[in-house]
């Protein structure tokens, strides 16, 4: 029996381990090897946990019975929900379907752990707060120059594209540390054979090291979120509401005036941290207002999962039309990919119902992790959605794999042992048996996923002969990739520039009708205005810039093909010229660079032209 005991925690300890290094994998042989070498870890990882489950499973002889929850049914209500908005004729997110559903199964396989080896669930944490540790110490070895960083821009990113979601991972570790510290405060005087004596100063450690790299991310989203989650379990762990209530009673006065100070230095702590990024602060209120009008839009249904550029995009440039906006909102406009705010991107997407799903399951989480006294697990969850009101957490898969585990160990109560009984032989054929599918499952979606895994491999190929400019060398290897990779836009604005250059504009464009219903991007509207002008569709080449315009008014680009479009010999229309060459002339772009430069110069010229024409 202890021989088993023993393999079978080494099993889930190993693969435990493997799940929660999702954070560090990264492959560069593949595009955007960041985001996507994590992607597939997760897929082979998740093989290894459900086979360890599975022999666990078979070997262990009793234990305690799993019992579904109300978390679990939420789990599945929203599965369903997805799965019943999402656009199957368009498909723009299959990548996404097959990453929920492993999702889906490492739910249910974390249930099964913590509750047949509730111990597990401290691992878990543990394991958590040292790759926050790790993470830590990874960015300060970029910030003195001993690592390089994943952008050319930022010198801190730890194992992340930029220094956003780098922070918002930290700012969800700190609180699993503050509460180890917290709980094994007891031991840190023990004898050193002691486990919990290691997990105290781990802690410590942990905690520290974040603390120190946390303020260099310079992600408000972040501190807010590290401040909150870490003062709600220092206050659940050390003070708790009788302790408050008692305090208030005997110093009311004290508490007013305490309550008044705290809410003027925290309104001065929000006014600081808004003028320290205003132009960002001013971007993220217009980009939530369009948002939630989207959202109005069609609020029951959604757009389905992946739907979020393409009607953020409309509802943008409806909104610029009319005329309501101001210019202060067309200065920071811009057409993101992420919502950067998770509660919203939900409410677009998965509409109203799906929206109140997700958060009833968060907020179950948070109940039941203070049923079960799991409040390291409940204050990393609670730091994720301070997180997840300002930036776009849940659109990176390492922090969707630790949500899923933070919520598993708040929501799995403590179940008691019961004796061997024949009804306990059957639930145990029945464990295997549910296991068994689980496995089956979670084959047959990472078989699914390993053909996109070689579709990007051969997209990093193609791509090199594309920033090399052999647009005719790689044009049959990207047009090959479309019909696997077709629900990714910037493939098909790639293959379609490809097309372009070998004068094919009527293909190029069809493949970017498809990207205009995935993407936001004004740039594959340009493009399209390009080859469509090329076909002397001037027309249809106007309305599509002056779309691109309702976008984002004081871009300069779709001016500047206006102000070309306009001096075609067959289209020339003098007025409508001048007005276009004017704002390439007036308008003040974000950055200044040789690109306006050289768009201006041109436009003179052309002026020049047509005066000296004239006269």
């Amino acid at each position: 029996m202890k021989y088993r005991l023993y393999i079978n925690y080494s099993l889930l300890a190993i693969s435990g381990i493997f799940l929660l290094c999702t954070v560090f994998a990264t492959d560069i042989s593949l595009v955007n090897g960041l985001v996507m070498g994590k992607v597939y870890w997760f897929h082979l990882t998740m093989l290894l946990l459900a086979a360890c489950c599975l022999v666990a499973t078979v070997l262990i002889k009793k234990g305690k019975t799993f019992v579904p929850s109300i978390a679990d049914g939420l789990v599945l209500a929203l599965t369903a929900i997805v799965a019943f908005t999402y656009d199957w004729q368009l498909n723009p997110e299959p990548e996404k379907m097959l990453f929920g559903g492993q999702l889906v199964i490492l739910w249910f396989l974390l249930r099964f752990v913590f509750t047949r080896w509730p111990q597990s669930k401290i691992f878990f944490l543990v394991m958590i707060a040292g790759t926050g540790l790790i993470e830590a110490v990874s960015g300060m070895r970029q910030l003195h120059g001993f690592e390089g960083s994943n952008h050319s821009l930022f010198r801190l990113t730890g194992d992340f594209y930029n220094p956003g979601p780098y922070s918002g991972y930290l700012a969800m570790v700190l609180p699993v540390c503050l509460w180890m510290i917290l709980l094994f405060d007891g031991y840190k005087k023990g004898e050193w054979r002691q486990a919990k004596v290691y997990l105290y100063y781990l802690g410590w450690i942990s905690l520290l090291a974040i603390i120190v790299v946390l303020p260099a991310g310079m992600s408000r989203a972040a501190w807010i979120a590290a401040a909150v989650s870490c003062g709600w379990v220092y206050w659940v762990q050390r003070i708790g509401w009788e302790k408050t209530k008692l305090f208030i009673k005997k110093h009311r006065t004290l508490t007013t005036v305490s309550s008044f100070l705290i809410l003027i230095l925290v309104a001065g702590a929000l006014a600081g941290i808004y003028v320290l990024k205003k132009e960002s602060a001013d971007g993220r209120l217009l980009l939530w207002k369009i948002t939630t009008q989207a959202i109005t839009k069609q609020p029951w249904t959604g757009t389905g999962l992946g739907g979020f550029p393409a009607a953020y995009a409309k509802a943008q440039a409806e909104y610029f039309s009319s005329g309501k906006a101001s210019e202060t909102e067309k200065l920071v406009a811009g057409c993101p990919e992420y919502g950067f705010n998770e509660f919203l991107q939900i409410g677009l997407e998965q509409g109203v119902f799906g929206l109140l799903v997700f958060v009833l399951l968060l907020s179950y989480s948070l109940f039941r992790g203070v049923k079960n006294r799991q409040i390291g697990a409940v204050g990393g969850i609670l730091a994720l959605m301070v997180f997840s009101l300002a930036s776009y957490p849940l659109q990176l898969p390492e922090f969707w794999v630790v949500l899923v585990v933070l919520i598993g160990v708040a929501c799995t109560p403590v179940a008691s042992d019961t004796p061997p009984t024949p009804s306990r032989e059957g639930r145990k054929i029945l464990s295997v048996t549910m296991i068994g599918c689980l496995t089956f499952c979670c084959g047959w979606i990472f078989w699914q996923q390993k053909r996109y895994y070689q579709g990007y491999k051969k997209w990093n190929t193609m791509k090199m002969l594309y920033n090399s400019k052999a647009y005719e060398a790689a044009c049959d290897g990207y047009e090959e990739l479309v019909p696997l990779m077709g629900h990714k836009p910037e493939l098909l604005f790639e293959t379609a520039q490809c097309l372009s250059k070998t004068k094919r504009f009527t293909e190029a464009n069809r493949l970017l009708e498809r990207a205009m219903k995935l993407s936001g991007d004004p740039m594959i509207y340009y493009m399209v205005a390009k080859n469509e002008q090329a076909q002397s569709n001037y027309l249809k080449a106007e309305d599509l810039l002056l779309h691109a315009i309702d976008m984002l008014p004081e871009r300069i680009y779709p001016y500047y093909l206006l102000a070309k479009l306009y001096a075609e010999p067959t289209f020339f229309q003098e007025d409508k010229f001048i007005k276009a060459a004017n704002a390439v002339l007036t308008k003040e772009p974000k950055v200044e660079s040789t690109a306006i430069r050289e768009m201006r110069t041109e436009v003179k010229n052309m002026l020049n032209n047509i005066r000296q024409n004239r006269n």
